[in-house]
């Protein structure tokens, strides 16, 4: 009977411990596909802007929209946990820089933006996501 208990003991642990693990490479593949997404879209943004001479307005709507009717992507690009995540920020201060942002779940991720990348991109913080249990990734042009 002991051994019995210690079996199932040991396999609980190991249950666990898979788990975890298993959960800690959803969330790692989440950010890496945010990283992809925001690569399609710096790439877009730079043909938009080499046939346009200025990157889009912000105010014109969603950027997101406005290269899409332009056909500069195929896709309107959403955040892989959907509408209960931070979607991609994009911010222009002036016609010739922007920057793009979203939300990492990963807070160890060795990329994830500094205080000053945060502040020029819009962002109050650095933290992000439900109850701020994200982190922020921006990339910006120049």
């Amino acid at each position: 009977m002991i051994e019995l208990l210690v079996s199932m003991g040991i396999i609980a642990v190991l249950t666990g411990m898979a788990v975890f693990n298993f959960n800690q490479s959803r969330v790692r593949a989440r950010d890496v596909q945010r990283k992809n997404d925001i690569g399609q879209l710096t790439k877009a943004l730079e043909i938009f802007k080499n046939d346009n001479g200025e990157y889009p307005d912000p105010d014109d709507g969603n950027f997101q929209t406005q290269l899409l009717g332009a056909e500069y992507t195929k896709v309107t690009f959403v955040d892989p946990r959907g509408t209960d995540w931070d979607t991609y920020g994009y911010v222009r201060p002036s016609r010739l820089i922007y920057y793009l942002s979203a939300c990492f779940e990963n807070t160890a991720d060795s990329t994830k933006a500094e205080v000053a990348q945060c502040t020029a991109s819009g962002r109050a913080s650095c933290l992000c996501g439900i109850d701020s249990a994200g982190v922020v990734y921006v990339v910006s042009n120049p």
